[in-house]
């Protein structure tokens, strides 16, 4: 059998209403209906439509960069995680 009906606040509501005990295994299938929502758009696409512009030099980015936040150790700390996913992967692999 199938039921329409649509989501609210996070779960399944049936359009009408249906007697099916507690408990009952249903499967919910999503119907992709002819919406802008599920368009694959390119960066350059989505950058326009939100009105973002590529910045001109990197005193644009000064203003907004926190003075107390280091470029230098936030690449350390990006370096450091880069280095500890590598040693647990090849873990993952020799065992």
């Amino acid at each position: 059998m199938t039921y329409r009906g649509h989501i609210r606040n996070g779960v399944a509501v049936l359009d009408t209403p249906v007697a099916l005990p507690d408990g009952t295994p249903v499967r919910v299938e999503v119907e992709r209906i002819n919406s802008a929502f599920w368009e694959n758009k390119g960066v350059e696409e989505l950058a326009r439509e939100q009105g973002v512009k590529p910045i001109q030099s990197l005193d644009e980015l000064a203003d907004v960069w926190p003075e107390e936040d280091s470029i230098d150790e936030i690449l350390a700390l990006i370096r450091e995680r880069r280095h500890q996913r590598s040693e647990a992967g090849n873990g993952l692999r020799h065992r």
